[in-house]
């Protein structure tokens, strides 16, 4: 039987493959751009101090949010490149980067929800803001910028300083600019929130794609050191029957020269 010498060098061929690890990298390198994106979004909105018609639309609040929303985006990402340089040696970092962003996008899944059911009643919504929270510096520029007096109509709580009130031709209210500006807002926020969420999905699952390599490789490693394991010790065993059996002869050997002398 031929002996395979245990100190034999096996090179084992990665499984984890290099496309897999590519596109964690690139869905990274997309996370990341959107943290930076988020940052400077929530940096720029919690610095300006004018009262803007988008800061009563979404609310002033919402918009701020964004900067805590990118610094987090940017630690997973950070977290993210440090995996992708050794994943087999970094796995409870995959596990946590994997967990970071599930937790992440189910939060902006709740908070589409929450968008989603603030339009179902946007007319009741804004008519109750019009007439009692917003101030006739907000209330002046909706009326100068869709040529509109009141909310319903000129009797509705109108800011009746402004151009538009004053001219009596002028008979509806400003419902619908109000609205359309709160729609092209509200768009703009999930059309954000969407690309968030699939460049954060597509990570996560290329992530756990990642993880499952990094299990079959080292289930691979660990069969690899019993199997040689197992043909080290039949190579010890062989090599010592090897030398009692030739110790064996030699004693034969021994005592029938002894024997004819």
């Amino acid at each position: 039987m031929t002996q395979v010498h245990p100190d034999k060098k096996i090179v084992l061929k990665s499984q984890i493959q290099k496309s897999v690890l590519r596109t964690f990298t690139c869905l990274t390198m997309a996370y990341l751009i959107c943290g930076i994106a988020a940052l400077s979004i929530g940096t720029y909105y919690a610095k300006a101090t004018d009262e803007g018609k988008r800061i009563y639309i979404v609310t002033a609040y919402a918009l701020k949010a964004y900067a805590p929303l990118g610094i987090y985006f940017i630690v997973c990402s950070l977290l993210g490149f440090l995996v992708a340089l050794a994943p087999l040696r970094r796995k409870r970092l995959l596990h946590g980067f994997v967990f970071a962003l599930g937790l992440i996008t189910l939060i902006m899944f709740c908070i589409s929800i929450w968008i989603w059911t603030r339009t179902l009643n946007i007319n009741g919504l804004y008519a109750l803001s019009w007439r009692n929270e917003w101030s006739d510096v907000i209330k002046d520029a909706f009326q100068r910028d869709g040529s509109c007096c009141g909310f319903l109509s000129p009797a509705d709580s109108p800011f009746m300083a402004s151009a538009s009130c004053q001219n009596t031709s002028i008979d509806y209210g400003c419902m619908y600019t109000v609205i359309f500006y709160a729609q092209k807002y509200h768009r703009l926020i999930y059309a954000g929130l969407i690309i968030f969420k699939l460049i954060g999905v597509g990570a996560m699952v290329s992530g756990i794609i990642l993880l499952g390599q990094c299990r079959k490789e080292e289930r691979l490693k660990r069969a690899y050191v019993h199997y040689w394991a197992r043909k080290a010790r039949r190579y010890n065993n062989s090599l010592e029957d090897t030398a009692v059996h030739e110790m064996h002869e030699m004693q034969t050997m021994d005592t029938q020269g002894r024997l004819r002398n």
